[in-house]
């Protein structure tokens, strides 16, 4: 992209000193992340894998369908 850490910093409203400590440390907050994120077009990618999985099942009948019968344990009793 070519730019620079003031660059980002003014296009994302993210402090100069904080992006300077995010490159340093590793340590944001997430706003600030987030915001780094739109403006290198990355914000999209973190979405789609935060979003849930599909579930398998579109009612609790066909969770219990699904569900095995119960077996007995056996053994003796005390």
């Amino acid at each position: 992209m070519g730019l620079t850490q003031a660059g980002l910093a003014e296009r994302s409203g993210v402090s100069l000193p904080s992006l300077r400590k995010f490159e340093q440390t590793g340590l944001i907050s997430l706003e600030s992340f987030l915001k780094l994120l739109m403006v290198l077009d990355g914000l999209e990618a973190v979405v789609e894998a935060t979003a849930p999985p599909q579930s398998a099942y579109s009612s609790i009948d066909e969770v219990l369908a699904d569900t095995p019968p119960k077996r007995r344990k056996r053994g003796w009793r005390k």
